[in-house]
């Protein structure tokens, strides 16, 4: 049954006359540890940063299946992926689930999505109307990592193309949104699609903002153990062997080619600081950044070589650890850090929360107390999985399946054809280079956990079982309609 939000606790004492807006801006494959508000040293953030300071820092967010498409639909459902449809990338998540862009449209808000989608069957740029899950506006090319001189799509499948940076004109374009309907609620999402390699594919102004001789590698960049102990294994390890050629920088000891995907990442990353410079701005000379509830995230991270892997799909926090700014002066407190766990599945009725709209029964929890200051915590641990395999030749991509729990101190993660993985202490250990599974002094502590991982599991529908998910996806998919 729905229930009826908390109204909105406002700083000033005063209730505003109007609902709140809500603008999400995500970043694709960002690591927390990339912005200045959560301790990066070498790549410039200020407007992050003052974002930050205006706001409230979510430390434990965590993608909870650390790929793009599950994590999209998460964010749009509040439920887990097998109750959304979404166990994948490429999958098209269920047409029929209520999504936060639907909840706010019936109750008077003008909606609209610019930037990347991809929560399609397929990576067709245009996507149809009735596929567009609650948003009325729309400027998208559904999946596309193609970041200069490309194109997007509104209400035909004609491509509406442009010259210079992607996110710079997806940025314009959400400002143009913003003064058109600064005079009614909306709410507005934004996907940008960097620091998603390739990672050269960024204007030379930002790049000339990092220096490469200043940048410097995660300390677990050169631990071995974890990669030595998959090679072992006999299912993956043609792939990961396959993997030594394609991601060379990252399997091997090439320092100066992982400092060059760094300093593309990090230029990514310095472009982004503009755009949400450019938002935040927008909203004040709009008159409405007192009515806004803005958010700034990531669908997931990026292993960048660390423990000698890319991208994502991983345990590890540079592939689960992402951004979670949320700044909204009638509500939420300044310069303050919240150590809550908040997952993809919490968004959706958290925001509804604040803004005191309605919201249906989901999956996940209303962590709005804890945006507003109220109370530190609301959960002991999130479930993290890679429910199936993937493709393409690297590392993530080239192990089983496995499922975890990362509470605010431990992260343990079981393979699912092998069993107990990965336990690490990431208070005493934040760089998760003493591997602790099976060691018989942490005996107690590892049952624990994986008894929390199973209960979770359960909450979640989540079988643990590799081919039923993948006959699921099968028996979902248009194509065997």
């Amino acid at each position: 049954m729905p229930v009826a939000a908390a109204e909105p606790q406002l700083s000033s004492g005063q209730k505003s006359a109007r609902k709140p807006n809500i603008v999400y801006i995500f970043a694709d494959q960002m690591r927390a540890s990339a912005l200045g508000c959560y301790g990066n040293k070498i790549v410039p953030t200020p407007n992050f940063d003052a974002m930050a300071a205006a706001g409230t820092v979510f430390d434990n967010a965590i993608s909870t299946w650390p790929v793009c498409s599950p994590y999209r639909a998460m964010l749009l459902t509040g439920r887990h992926p097998m109750a959304n449809g979404t166990v994948s990338n490429d999958a098209g998540m269920r047409d029929e689930l209520p999504t936060i862009a639907k909840v706010c449209k019936a109750q008077g808000y003008a909606t609209g999505y610019i930037g990347k989608w991809h929560l399609e069957w397929n990576r067709e740029p245009f996507v149809p109307k009735q596929r567009r899950q609650g948003f009325d506006y729309w400027a998208v090319n559904n999946c596309t990592h193609q970041y200069m001189d490309n194109f997007y799509c509104t209400e035909t499948p004609e491509k509406i193309r442009f010259k210079g940076y992607e996110p710079l004109v997806q940025t314009d374009l959400a400002i143009d949104y913003i003064k058109k309907n600064k005079n009614k609620p909306f709410c507005l999402f934004m996907s940008w699609g960097p620091p998603h390699n390739p990672y050269n594919l960024v204007p030379d102004q930002y790049r000339q903002r990092i220096a490469l001789e200043k940048i410097e590698l995660r300390r677990n960049v050169t631990e071995r153990a974890v990669v030595d102990h998959l090679l072992e294994k006999d299912k993956p390890s043609k792939k990961l062997k396959e993997s030594r050629k394609a991601r060379r920088a990252v399997l091997e000891d090439d320092e100066l080619l992982k400092k060059q995907y760094l300093q593309g990442y990090y230029a990514h990353t310095a472009a982004l600081d503009d755009c949400i410079g450019k938002i935040r701005s927008a909203l004040r000379q709009a008159g409405i950044a007192d009515d806004t509830i803005l958010v700034f995230s990531s669908d997931h991270g990026d292993m960048l070589g660390s423990h000698r892997m890319a991208l994502k799909q991983m345990p590890f926090e540079e592939s689960i650890n992402v951004p979670f700014v949320i700044e909204y002066p009638r509500a939420v407190p300044t310069a303050k850090r919240s150590y809550a766990l908040i997952a993809p599945i919490d968004v959706m009725p958290t925001l509804l929360s604040l803004a005191a709209l309605q919201c249906p029964a989901v999956d996940g929890k209303d962590l709005s107390d804890a945006a507003r200051g109220v109370v530190s915590d609301q959960r002991d641990a999130v479930l993290i999985m890679k429910m199936v395999p993937g493709g393409g030749p690297y590392i993530a991509n080239a192990i089983t399946p496995w499922r975890g729990v990362r509470t605010k101190r431990y992260t343990y993660a079981n393979l699912i054809d092998y069993g107990p993985w990965l336990l690490y202490d990431n208070q005493e250990d934040p760089y998760q280079l003493k591997n602790l599974i099976n060691k018989p002094e942490h005996a107690a502590l590892q049952a624990k956990l994986d008894k929390c991982m199973r209960e979770l599991m359960a909450e979640a529908g989540d079988p643990g079982d590799t081919q039923q998910i993948l006959d699921y996806r099968t028996a979902r998919s248009p194509r065997n309609k």
